[in-house]
């Protein structure tokens, strides 16, 4: 996976945004007023599939909890975040066949959703320890995103395999809270002031089965089957899983194949069938990409232009005046009324 250049800002999915509003004004605060103190533009709310500045939503989440006198605000709102926010890595994630597997998944291609933090596994004795590591962003602090962020791997464990599971250890890099609020979550009092943020899942959890994996081979032998006689579904699945690789990775055709389980001259044969290749197939995703961020986003030019693969701001306008006869910085302007 591309890693990203030190002098890009990280960035996450606007998804990660959903239900935060409610939840604020269900604790007594202005929801509004934080997301302008916070910096988080007000489409964002109102656009899933756009990326944000990643310090601004760790600093609207911090900026909640003190507003709402809420330090529990981060597990709160991670809880309630619905898992399809993770597109398809959700997906591949319920077609894993154990905890683990999907756990691993999750942790694998976690950074197509964000580069602000990393997860990793540690084995210990009868289980694993999850960790979860931010990168130094944050102006008011981050325990809230990191908070979120565990609280989501409990949300799946709960949602898929136990109701009432309960970590049976909990590590916190952060001072204890005054209330019970962290115990009641978790089910026991976490560590507190510990090395890392992490939980342990015993390997009884880990190695549960999700009731899924055993449809692989007929999913695939279906999908198979039904994209040989349609072949339009196929330029559609490969338009779909370039658009979520493409931020983060040079996206390959072996890359893509791998993902539908195909091989690589299988996946050419069939687009060549349809009167295109995959060149131009992942040409046409990065345009679209690059007109729906430059449009639709704040974030600067040269960090979509990264995003998207490009080494330098001026061959991504180069590509960007191909594809769409504008710059990219009129075509802001025209959306927004500013130059960006």
């Amino acid at each position: 996976m591309r890693q990203p250049k030190l002098s890009s800002r990280s960035v996450v999915f606007s998804a990660s945004l959903i239900g935060s509003r409610e939840l604020i004004a269900e604790l007594g605060g202005e929801p509004e007023t934080i997301a302008r103190a916070a910096g988080v533009p007000a489409y964002a709310f109102e656009t899933p599939d756009v990326y944000i500045d990643a310090e601004c939503l760790i600093d609207y989440l911090e900026l909640a909890a003190e507003a709402c006198d809420c330090p529990e605000f981060g597990l709160l709102h991670g809880s309630r975040l619905p898992m399809g926010i993770f597109g398809r890595i959700w997906l591949l994630m319920r077609d894993a066949e154990s905890v683990f597997a999907a756990l691993q998944c999750f942790v694998k291609y976690y950074g197509l959703f964000t580069d602000m933090g990393v997860f990793r596994f540690e084995p210990a004795g009868d289980g694993q320890w999850l960790h979860y590591a931010l990168q130094p962003l944050g102006r008011h602090g981050h325990r809230q995103v990191i908070n979120a962020s565990l609280a989501v791997v409990c949300l799946f464990i709960r949602e898929n395999i136990q109701a009432r599971w309960q970590p049976s250890r909990v590590a916190l890099r952060q001072s204890a809270v005054a209330n019970d609020s962290f115990t009641e979550f978790f089910g026991r009092r976490p560590e507190f002031g510990s090395a890392s943020d992490a939980l342990f899942i015993e390997n009884s959890i880990l190695d549960r089965t999700l009731g899924r994996g055993a449809l692989r081979g007929l999913s695939k032998q279906s999908a198979l089957a039904y994209s040989q006689h349609e072949g339009p579904i196929v330029l559609t699945e490969v338009k779909s899983i370039l658009t979520v690789l493409l931020p983060y990775k040079e996206c390959s055709i072996r890359t893509v194949a791998e993902t539908l389980r195909l091989s690589e001259r299988t996946l050419q044969r069939r687009l060549e069938n349809l009167g295109t290749n995959f060149s131009a197939v992942a040409d046409s995703v990065r345009a679209d990409l690059a007109w729906h961020h430059v449009t639709s986003s704040r974030l600067r030019l040269a960090q979509i232009a990264d995003m998207l693969g490009y080494q330098t701001q001026s061959a991504f306008g180069r590509a960007f005046q191909r594809w769409h006869g504008t710059s990219p910085r009129v075509a802001r302007k025209n959306a927004f009324g500013s130059s960006g």
